[in-house]
């Protein structure tokens, strides 16, 4: 009887188990922690050269303002003990409210926000993606699982006050009540 045939796998060094894990693994949170200020300019970027967002003019500061607050948001999310297991998980964001009510006096459309919510969890997984050789991989799927989870619940809470929030060409209309 011939030997079995053993199939390489052929990206071992992604595999997890196959990694020693030596003191100086970083978690997610600690990474997102640590570039912060980068993630920031990368998703400034990425946005930037969207065609969507591109119409309005807004200044650096205007389009990025939210980020640093929701970014700690998400930090803290992640530093819970556990995985998502229903939608009463997500942290209340009063950044991801503010963010919405901003974005209807900047003239956003839902679409836009939309976009930059996709921009923003593509920008964080490829910050983890840079930081490889740091990241933690025991931890990686839940946490992942969790970001995604994080930046849909605050793209809900954006939508939904952005969808209460009077348009900024109504707001010149509304009368101020006497009183």
């Amino acid at each position: 009887m011939a030997a079995p045939r053993t199939v390489p796998i052929a990206n071992r060094a992604l595999l997890a188990d196959d990694i020693p894990q030596p003191a100086g693994w970083e978690s997610v949170a600690e990474i997102l922690t640590r570039c912060k200020t980068s993630l920031i300019n990368d998703w400034l970027v990425r946005t930037k050269k969207t065609p969507e967002l591109c119409d309005l003019h807004l200044s650096d500061d205007q389009r990025t303002g939210h980020l640093p607050k929701l970014i700690d948001d998400l930090v803290l999310r992640l530093d819970r003990p556990k995985l998502p297991d229903k939608d009463g998980d997500a942290i209340a964001s009063p950044a991801a409210i503010e963010h919405g009510k901003l974005r209807r006096r900047q003239d956003y459309s839902s679409a836009m926000l939309i976009h930059e919510s996709r921009i923003l969890q593509v920008t964080i997984f490829g910050t983890l993606h840079e930081n490889l050789s740091t990241l933690d991989f025991n931890l990686l799927l839940p946490d992942v699982m969790i970001i995604a989870d994080e930046v849909d619940a605050q793209l809900t809470q954006t939508i939904g006050s952005f969808s209460n929030a009077a348009p900024k060409s109504a707001k010149a209309h509304l009368v101020k009540p006497k009183g």
